[in-house]
């Protein structure tokens, strides 16, 4: 097998120059690009030239621009531009996102809570929907193809890599003895290449989602063989023995697993129940932010000050006439703040700077 040859930074593609390298995966690599004219950054993904001999390869990509350009969901990284190098390798420029793939935030953090998950599951089933509405499968759904992308305003995340998915019943480039997926999120029916469709993104999104509440698989071995036999006959254990996320959200991930594929939710069902329960958990979140109590104070030795300086409700009469011709009183260092009591009985005229038997000062000119 010939070594796949790179893109060296400043190579020029269609409208783009190459930046940098930023990933690498079976079907091609990445390069971060810049187009020539536009203030726009791309993603640039270019196929291995390897997989050239395999009839079908080129042809997936292509497909995958086009599953790109023809469904309009924020959830799904857009297009720009598609063509061949003069090697006759397929590359296309897509919208490049910056943030953090969900591989990466299990690795850095193992678990994630019940609303977290509960929100992945919702947005991730809110791009199925679109898709599997027409009769697009995506095939491949694992951490390494859900981006979170924190900088955006439209969606909080992408899913990534159509290059396997399956355009329906007549979509069909699956090369021989290649059953497109990763083994540890493939559902049953994809083991057996029989009966792909929708619900195959269901158990795969499941079997993430019950990765990311415990922190491992629920099927997992030493062999490709071993995974494939329980993905066909094995029982993951009850999530509730795992973790403490709630039982309407584990229940729902149990039956997003389920062997037989007319028996899981569809994508508009995850989505319905998965936003239910990250409503309740954020009020719950809520309610316990409002109900804690407050905390004490930071100096408790000027406690006795701030006691002091509150209002008794005894009412002191000031005499104007003792102020107006000198009458001097020795005040205490802390003085006992003006207090206007409510009075019960009709308010009298205003005269001068007395309102209700308080004296306010006037403020001369240019002082």
């Amino acid at each position: 097998m010939t070594a796949t040859p790179d893109l060296q930074p400043g190579t020029i593609v269609g409208s783009y120059r190459v930046v940098r390298e930023i990933g690498r995966g079976g079907m091609g690599a990445v390069y971060e690009a810049e187009h020539l004219v536009l203030p726009r950054r791309a993603a640039l993904k270019v196929m291995h030239a390897e997989l050239k001999r395999h009839p079908g390869m080129a042809s997936r990509m292509v497909q995958e621009a086009a599953i790109l350009e023809d469904i309009l969901h924020p959830g799904i990284v857009r297009v720009y531009e598609c063509n061949f190098l003069p090697d006759n390798r397929v590359w296309m420029a897509m919208e490049l996102v910056e943030g953090e793939t969900l591989a990466a935030k299990l690795q850095r953090a193992d678990t994630m809570s019940g609303h977290e998950v509960a929100t992945l599951l919702a947005d991730v089933a809110d791009v199925l929907a679109s898709v599997h509405a027409r009769d697009i499968v995506h095939r491949d759904l694992k951490p390494d193809n859900l981006i979170y992308a924190p900088t955006s305003r439209a969606f909080p995340l992408r899913v990534i890599d159509w290059g396997v998915a399956r355009l329906g019943p007549v979509g069909k480039l699956t090369m021989d003895g290649l059953t497109p997926g990763t083994p540890i999120y493939m559902s049953p029916e994809q083991a057996t290449g029989k009966n792909i469709g929708p619900p195959c993104d269901i158990y795969s999104l499941g079997v993430i989602a019950y990765e990311a509440l415990c922190g491992a698989p629920p099927f997992d071995g030493r062999t490709l063989a071993e995974v494939v036999c329980l993905h066909l006959s094995g029982e993951p254990e009850p999530l509730h023995t795992r973790c403490k996320a709630p039982m309407a959200l584990t229940n729902l991930i149990h039956q997003m697993l389920v062997k037989e594929p007319s028996e899981r939710p569809t994508a508009v069902e995850v989505r319905a129940i998965a936003r239910a329960v990250a409503l309740e958990l954020s009020h719950a979140y809520d309610e316990y932010v409002v109900e804690m109590a407050p905390e004490p104070l930071k100096y408790p030795a000027h406690q006795h000050i701030m006691q002091e300086s509150m209002p008794t409700g005894e009412t002191q009469v000031v005499d104007p006439e003792a102020l107006e011709y000198g009458a001097t009183q020795l005040v205490p260092i802390v003085r006992k703040p003006r207090w206007t009591p409510e009075l019960t009985y009709a308010r009298g005229p205003q005269l001068g700077g007395v309102v209700a038997g308080e004296i306010q000062a006037k403020r001369r000119h240019g002082s």
